[in-house]
């Protein structure tokens, strides 16, 4: 008896909280999902911030400072383009496949955050050593 498919799994960190970095976060974690892969993102700091659910689920958060007017022509391209948001894109990555959003236990702490603080894309509060442990074959690993 031949053992079942096992589905190639990907783990990511994210870290950071503006559009440069979320977008292509969301855009990775998307195509990975509809290629069959499964997907532990893990938010710590940065990343972390950007999913509370104070911040608007619509906007785009500004770019890394210090890009200069590129930095500003991305941010006036993303909304006259209707460019989808990062959560917009992670959430239908949610909906194709499994994707697992894990909010590192002590970014929690140093941030001062509370569970129901973080949006509902966010599975579960986890530590550094959960995350590495349910990673810990992983096919492909990304920081963001």
């Amino acid at each position: 008896m031949a053992a079942p498919a096992v589905s190639p799994t990907m783990a990511v960190v994210l870290a950071a909280g503006t559009s440069d970095r979320l977008l292509p976060f969301a855009t990775l974690v998307s195509g990975a999902v509809a290629m069959g892969y499964e997907v532990h993102v893990f938010a710590s700091y940065w990343g972390l911030d950007a999913l509370r659910r104070s911040r608007p689920a619509a906007a785009h958060p500004p770019v890394t400072p210090g890009h200069g007017a590129e930095g500003e022509v991305l941010e006036r391209t993303l909304v006259e383009r209707h460019v989808p948001g990062w959560r917009q894109i992670l959430a239908a990555a949610k909906r194709v496949g499994p994707v697992h959003v894990y909010a590192c236990s002590q970014s929690m702490d140093v941030l001062s955050l509370k569970r129901e603080e973080l949006d509902d894309l966010v599975d579960e509060v986890v530590g550094v050593a959960t995350f590495v442990d349910r990673t810990r074959g992983a096919s492909a690993t990304y920081f963001v």
